[in-house]
């Protein structure tokens, strides 16, 4: 039994289907173009500011996409850079050293490409004036890099790690009127130290 009256839709007004009833080929279009501006939208407001650190709009800032790249680059980097790995034996040195009125000295460690120490040193009597510094393996004595200079200083501390094969160390020179007493740790990875 057949309702006359059941309302059909012709299939010219369905428009976006064919006549077996699939998507047309303008819906398909229209579908895909609609994907692929989606697609763009999603990568310059997330993937871009996420992955990479470019945000050109800003949004990902605002919505904290960029802290992603930012851990990504800092996890990256600790990878790389945190863990320098020693072939020598852990050392440690206390030194004690008077400097008279004038007088001056230098202490050095003979160190490979990327060996490193920690180091603590005091002037007791006044300060003095210092130049750490480092000579290459193969450079004349006059021939060297400076690290750090100071003309007035009672004492230093922080890590230092060679940056080529060489002796690398401190001068301290008394320009005072009294005696100082320069009190040196050294704790790391070196060959020797010892004063020229």
């Amino acid at each position: 039994m057949t309702d006359t009256n059941r309302h059909h839709t012709p299939l010219h007004d369905i428009g976006d289907l064919d006549q077996e009833g699939l998507p047309s080929s303008r819906s398909l279009v229209k579908a895909t173009l609609l994907a692929i501006v989606i697609a763009a939208v999603v990568l310059v407001l997330a993937v871009l500011p996420a992955e990479y650190g470019i945000d050109p709009t800003g949004l990902g800032r605002k919505m904290g996409l960029g802290a992603l790249h930012e851990a990504e680059v800092a996890s990256q980097t600790v990878t790389a850079e945190t863990v320098a790995r020693a072939d020598t034996a852990l050392q440690s040195k206390t030194l004690t050293l008077p400097l008279m009125p004038g007088q001056g000295l230098e202490i050095k460690a003979v160190m490979k490409t990327g060996q490193s120490f920690v180091f603590d040193w005091s002037a007791e009597g006044g300060p003095v004036h210092v130049d750490m510094h480092g000579n290459a393996a193969d450079a004349a004595e006059d021939d060297f890099t400076s690290y750090w200079i100071e003309d007035a200083l009672t004492g230093g501390r922080g890590t230092f790690r060679a940056p080529f094969d060489g002796h690398h160390g401190w001068y301290w020179k008394n320009n005072g009127s009294q005696m100082v007493t320069i009190k040196l740790q050294v704790s790391g990875f070196y060959d020797e130290i010892y004063m020229p």
